[in-house]
């Protein structure tokens, strides 16, 4: 067994002069190595440990992917402390939850969480110092008077403020002033090149307490943060603490699974074996890298085995990143690659030769390379975090794209299974890990039943809650509560969630996310919920709620030529869509009534719809 750390410094001795993650910025890559990453990290830890991170002590990371998160993650761990990575989305209160129950002493930020962090900071007294992921100016030696000057007269007026009425317009033109007054003293542009603005200036309060932080030594710039003492060899060991991830909450309030260095060590080599992978593995990385998902299959792994992990510049460019690196290895949600396919094939119908071309099987051979062309002939795409529709699977199959399905969870470090090239079946999520054990427990007639998993990757606990723990963990065996089916070669195929399970006036079960995955195959529907509406204390009716898609619908609307639809005509196009979906399912499993939502549902960061929101919602509008 090793550390995560030990494993990343042994492919940093091995792997110097290659490149470790790459990043792109005014335009251009830049490339650091792995002699240079665990240099960095080196120095990280240092400087950690001689500002007042204690060993065992928990240190949060919140903002974007970047090659400096990567190094104060594994920084973080190298001086011995525990890293919780918070999702960058969060609002204030959610994050005031996640750092005040993890007891975070330390936080590194990045320049647009800053604000959020600084609303709740005096909520937080364990925190002991802030690092800004960013660089940022600071206050120079001798101009700390004139720093504390400016903080003064920006406290005296914003109690003035609060006092005297004063005319809008002459607030304004004083406190222009007074930002004028401030840039020339400071000698500084409006901002600096290349960075986002300002959301508040220096007479906010905001501002006030970044500027007294900064004096304080509480918050530093990561450009502050290295020290060229060494640390002693690491004293931690596999079996200890090392990440807290809180779950993204589809239920409600997150839980920190406590994840220890050998539940991730464990999960990236049995993920390399199964994926038969090696350093010549390149991934893109555009996934939030809070989530453990990323975390492990998309960076870690590729660092121990000396491969390339290149950070997309954006969701937006992540089509023009995928053709210029041309990963081997890329990690995605179902939502982005049925947003892959769909865009493929509309490409194709749009260009008359390339349709007719596809269309022949003779020449649909010449389409096809163009397409793994673009994407890369040899990636191997896997999905996760959510059910992958079969109809998309087998799209990117007679594609000629390589897609495997896996299956974890948070709380196993991810993997659990996948499929790999020696089982690829749509509709599964293959075979286990090595060392990962699965069955189905009180499986029905059907063999279906509530997944439970043993392994070295199931996680220590949650923390600070022995109650929620033990709900879930059971002489080693973790209750994922999912619901799945093994078949005779130990395949295992989803079904869903225990929660989400339907039961209809005949007894019968029914699975949504096998009706969602119908709904979705409709080109007018663009997202679904389908939730069970209970007609008895035992008995349930197939409801379902559905956001129709703005964009096919204008189309049709466009094509009708008659003018604009009338909710009433969009119904009927979604009524039809939804009868059409159910002459493709058992009687007992078709929609019996929908309702159409004017936005989105609310998702987690790995887009899963987040029911415990929706469904309280539902039941208060019928």
């Amino acid at each position: 067994m090793q550390t995560i750390d030990h494993l990343i410094a042994s492919s940093c001795r091995r792997h110097g002069d290659r490149i470790a993650l790459q990043h792109k910025a005014h335009g251009r890559w830049h490339d650091l190595s792995y002699q240079d990453l665990w240099s960095q990290v080196e120095s990280i830890a240092s400087a950690l440990r001689a500002n007042d991170l204690q060993a065992g002590e928990h240190a949060a990371l919140l903002g974007p992917s970047s090659p400096r998160w990567v190094c104060a993650y594994l920084g973080i761990l190298r001086a011995g402390a525990v890293v919780v990575p918070i999702d960058k989305e969060l609002k204030a209160a959610e994050l005031r939850h996640v750092l005040s129950d993890s007891d975070t002493s330390h936080v590194f930020v990045g320049a647009s969480q800053l604000d959020t962090l600084l609303e709740i900071i005096g909520d937080l007294p364990e925190l002991k110092k802030v690092i800004l992921l960013d660089d940022e100016p600071q206050p120079e030696a001798d101009g700390e008077q004139t720093a504390e000057l400016l903080d003064r007269l920006a406290s005296a007026w914003r109690e003035l403020t609060e006092t005297v009425e004063i005319p809008r317009e002459k607030k304004e033109l004083i406190e222009q002033l007074a930002i004028e007054t401030q840039r020339l003293l400071a000698k500084q542009p409006d901002r600096q090149r290349g960075s986002e603005p300002r959301t508040h200036h220096f007479l906010a309060a905001e501002e006030a307490l970044r500027n007294r932080l900064l004096r304080e030594k509480k918050l530093l710039t990561f450009a502050q943060l290295h020290c060229a003492q060494p640390l002693p060899p690491a004293g931690h060991s596999p079996t200890d603490r090392a990440v807290i991830l809180y779950t993204s909450g589809t239920t409600g309030r997150s839980k920190g699974a406590m994840l220890s260095h050998n539940n991730i060590v464990s999960n990236i080599r049995g993920a390399c074996r199964h994926f038969d992978l090696d350093q010549s593995i390149t991934t893109l990385s555009f996934l939030p890298i809070n989530h453990v998902f990323e975390q492990v299959c998309g960076v870690l792994l590729p660092i121990s085995l000396g491969g390339r992990v290149v950070f997309a510049e954006s969701i937006k460019k992540l089509g023009d990143n995928l053709s210029e690196i041309k990963p081997t290895f890329l990690l995605g949600v179902p939502a982005v690659y049925r947003l892959f396919y769909d865009r493929i094939i509309k490409n194709i119908e749009s260009k008359p030769v390339a349709r007719t071309l596809f269309r022949l099987p003779v020449c649909r051979r010449l389409i096809l390379s163009k397409v793994r062309q673009s994407f890369g002939s040899n990636t191997i795409f896997i999905s996760g975090g959510a059910a992958l529709d079969p109809a998309v699977a087998a799209g990117f199959k007679a594609l000629g794209l390589t897609l495997y399905q896996g299956y974890g969870i948070t709380e196993t470090a991810p993997v659990l299974t996948a499929e790999n090239a020696l089982q690829n079946q749509p509709g599964t999520v293959g075979l286990p890990l090595d060392e990962v054990e699965i069955k189905i427990d009180k499986p029905n007639g059907e063999g279906v039943g509530e997944i439970v998993a043993r392994g070295p990757n199931i996680m220590l606990g949650y923390y600070k809650n022995p109650q929620a723990t033990s709900e879930v963990l059971d002489e080693g065996w973790y209750r994922t509560g999912d619901l799945g089916r093994l078949d005779e070669s130990g395949v295992l195929a989803i079904r869903g969630r225990v929660k989400n399970l339907i039961v209809t006036p005949n007894g019968k079960n029914v699975y949504p996310e096998e009706v969602e995955n119908e709904l979705l195959r409709s080109p007018y529907i663009a997202e679904v919920m389908v939730y069970g509406h209970k007609i008895s204390a035992t008995a349930e009716e197939v409801y379902a709620a559905i956001f129709p898609n703005e964009e096919k619908m204008f189309e049709f609307e466009r094509q009708r030529g008659t003018g604009p639809l009338t909710p009433a005509e969009v119904e009927e196009v979604i009524r039809k869509e939804v009868l059409a979906a159910g002459q493709k399912l058992a009687d007992y499993k078709r929609v019996r009534k929908f309702t159409l939502r004017e936005d989105e549902f609310p998702k987690t960061t790995t887009r899963k719809i987040k029911r415990y929101v929706v469904e309280p919602r539902i039941s208060t509008d019928r």
